[in-house]
């Protein structure tokens, strides 16, 4: 058959970052039999490199190859071999249907010429792509299978260097390993991702790749179970024989804190005051929080988030709240905020939260399936549970507080500790310990009046 409008397909899998060896050797190959059979290709040739064709993902090249055969611009797809044009069955069978709408055949060079205007042609079409796909799906099992007895033994995934661990997963990469502990750690004592970001970046400490933190690369650091020496599986969790960074309570508390949905999510930046979004607004009384900022030149200010009828300097009283913050931590009942967390039933808390809450939801579900349920029965049964599940988050509050305070109330010398941590922890500290209240300034040049920064300390922490 003579083809006057040829074009031709290459694709690749898997390839490595920048690779592009295995398409170019596949449209050298393509060309030559172009040029054998006397086709021209003029300039329609079309390559995705690194992807997969199995499960019908995007494939930016092969879309514009399609829609140059609905144009009528394409009498003769050269491929290397039919399997690179199509893997998925689904796929393929709209990629038949529109070749033979548009009189296209297939022309590989390690394979047969498909005219797929016939029946013949789009039977054998579907034989070859079918042994494709079965060799696929094997290869899926077998892959799967070993994947399975990997995680029954205990042995950690394969896949891209996990930070921390070294290349094949079984030991400990030491400094690594401390940044993702300290990590952990800084997170339950009150820290942001953005915050713990910028100081792996201010000191130099980059990701496995080798490029700086981000917000959201530290979120999946801490999501991930590995640290805590489990591998999920098919939606379970499964023990493995690797060494731990942290243990599991505190990977599930991360977790729990991350996860919580009343947890601001956005990276956006960093915050650069004390107070900014965490003390109120004293003229409205209501709960707004303040915000910061400055007024062209001048130092900056703490201003109420809705109106202009607070606008304070952000100093003074950043130094009134942290002199508060100290004299209070300094007291010798201080150690009484805190809760020894090497105590038999830290882990067990966590466990409670998860399985009250897990039957808050199946009991919710089966009043929803039963006409017949009553209300009032159902009411009073997850009012129950949830006040049972309120005490035991009340005793996991004690826990976190006690992350972010124990660093401060066990130094030496608290007045420096309080200065040695990250702004994010020292918000951390006042949240935990104290309401501040900004009420206005004296008018014009009056000195700055402590009593105008109203401090009251959280229930049970005067």
């Amino acid at each position: 058959m003579k083809y006057t409008k040829g074009a031709s397909y290459e694709r690749i899998s898997k390839a490595d970052e920048g690779d592009e060896d295995g398409v170019i050797r596949q449209g050298e190959d393509t060309a030559e039999l172009a040029e054998r059979r006397g086709i021209p290709l003029q300039g329609r040739r079309f390559r995705d490199n690194d992807k997969s064709a199995t499960h019908g993902k995007h494939r930016p090249q092969y879309e514009l190859l399609m829609a140059a055969v609905q144009r009528g611009e394409v009498d003769v797809i050269i491929v290397y071999m039919l399997g690179r044009l199509w893997r998925n069955r689904r796929e393929r069978a709209e990629g038949i249907e529109i070749l033979r709408k548009h009189e296209v055949s297939v022309l590989c060079v390690k394979g047969p010429e498909l005219d797929l205007t016939t029946a013949a042609g789009r039977l054998l079409a579907g034989l070859l792509g079918e042994v494709d796909t079965f060799e696929v799906e094997q290869m899926s099992e077998r892959e799967q299978r070993e994947m399975r007895q990997r995680v029954e033994r205990g042995l950690p995934p394969s896949g891209p260097r996990c930070f921390g661990y070294t290349a094949d997963g079984a030991e400990l990469v030491e400094d690594e390993a401390a940044e993702v502990k300290d990590c952990f750690h800084a997170l339950l004592a009150g820290a942001t991702l953005s915050g713990m970001a910028a100081d792996l970046n201010e000191r130099g400490i980059l990701n496995r790749n080798g490029k700086p933190w981000s917000h959201n690369a530290i979120r999946g650091v801490l999501l991930n179970e590995r640290y805590a020496g489990l591998r999920q599986y098919r939606g379970e969790l499964y023990p493995g024989k690797w060494p731990v960074i942290v243990d599991e309570a505190t990977w599930r508390a991360a977790k729990h804190v991350l996860e919580d949905k009343r947890r601001a999510t956005s990276p956006g930046p960093g915050r650069r005051w004390l107070l900014s979004g965490i003390a109120r607004c004293g003229v409205c009384d209501d709960g707004t929080t303040v915000t910061s900022g400055s007024r062209g030149l001048t130092a900056p200010l703490y201003r109420c988030r809705k109106t202009k009828h607070l606008a304070r300097g952000t100093e003074p009283i950043d130094l009134t709240v942290e002199e508060y913050v100290i004299r209070r931590l300094s007291r010798p009942d201080a150690v009484d905020l805190l809760v020894d967390e090497t105590a038999p039933g830290t882990g067990e808390l966590w466990a409670k939260a998860v399985a009250l809450r897990s039957r808050i939801r199946s009991l919710t579900d089966a009043f929803a399936d039963d006409d017949d349920g009553d209300a009032a029965e159902f009411k009073a049964a997850t009012r129950r549970i949830k006040a049972r599940l309120a005490d035991v988050e009340a005793q996991m509050a004690c826990l976190q507080r006690s992350r972010i305070l124990v660093d401060i109330v066990t130094a030496e010398d608290r007045a420096q500790a309080w200065e040695d941590l990250m702004l994010d922890r020292q918000r951390a500290v006042v949240a935990t310990l104290a309401t501040v209240t900004l009420l206005p300034g004296r008018p014009g040049r009056a000195p700055f009046d402590p009593r105008s920064v109203r401090i009251e300390p959280l229930q049970g922490l005067g």
